[in-house]
């Protein structure tokens, strides 16, 4: 999408500051060179046809270009000798004044329209991508974006509760939680908020309290908090009876059958491993 946007950029650039130099606004008629002929003019000099063409323009910039139709000009598309249609046309390239190749019907090139319309393309093509990429984050498509700040501060608060089950969160337990939910939510938090969250998680947990710590989350995010909170349990190579019944109410409360939990406890077990 930006090798797009910066090559559009690259056909647009030649042609913009150009206009822009006139400063006009409104609608501007100019001429622009299409082909040289061999039809005289009055100062017996060979003749240019150009297209006529209608803008509408804002301090020099072309939002919207017609082309009117063909003229002859003897001064390479700077003024009007004459207006020149169709017929007319067909007449000089039959008697070899001006090159077959020239449409019957005056019509701008590709790189012309690229030209005038290029800048609304790259600035469309820019604005869909940022809207693909927050659609992304919004929802969960993008691993390499932080998680949601609802669903991060959660799995913190999973965590610290888990690690308030022995009655003490101390300081390798507050080091663990503040590297383990940076590196699985991508986002950073001080000890001090980790210890505010601590200070605050309450233990007295009814079955209710355990719905509300997924509600609105993705199951994604839920597994993370389910690893998250296994990791702190299981940190110092033992689970304590209160632990384990905090994550299995915890696992109840999300939703999560009895396989995934297997499966979030394997990855767990083995990110300890990894850490270690």
């Amino acid at each position: 999408m930006k090798k797009l946007f910066y090559a559009l950029l690259l056909v647009i650039l030649p042609l913009n500051p150009a206009l822009a130099q006139t400063g006009e606004t409104g609608l501007i008629d100019d001429l622009e060179f299409v082909a040289p002929t061999r039809i005289p003019g009055p100062d017996q000099g060979d003749m240019a046809l150009c297209h006529l063409t209608r803008s509408f323009r804002i301090l020099g910039f072309a939002l919207t270009t017609e082309v009117q139709g063909y003229v002859l000009s003897q001064d390479n598309c700077a003024t009007i000798d004459r207006n020149f249609n169709s017929d007319q046309l067909a007449t000089a390239q039959s008697l070899n004044l001006i090159s077959s190749d020239v449409p019957a019907v005056a019509q701008s090139s590709l790189e012309q329209n690229l030209q005038r319309y290029g800048l609304f393309v790259a600035f469309g093509l820019a604005i869909l991508a940022v809207i693909w990429r927050r659609a992304k984050s919004l929802l969960g498509l993008d691993p390499s974006s932080p998680m949601r700040k609802k669903a991060a501060q959660r799995v913190l608060s999973a965590m610290c509760h888990t690690a308030k089950c022995d009655g003490l969160v101390g300081s390798s337990e507050l080091t663990l939680i503040g590297r383990t939910v940076q590196r699985m939510t991508g986002r950073t938090y001080p000890t001090a908020e980790i210890i505010r969250v601590a200070d605050h998680a309450n233990l007295d947990l009814r079955p209710d309290d355990y719905i509300a710590f997924g509600k609105g989350l993705r199951d994604r995010e839920k597994d993370t908090m389910m690893q998250a909170a296994l990791l702190v349990a299981m940190a110092d190579g033992r689970m304590l009876k209160s632990e384990y019944e905090f994550v299995t109410e915890l696992a109840h409360g999300l939703g999560i059958p009895g396989e995934d939990f297997r499966r979030v406890m394997n990855a767990a077990l083995a990110d300890l491993a990894e850490q270690a």
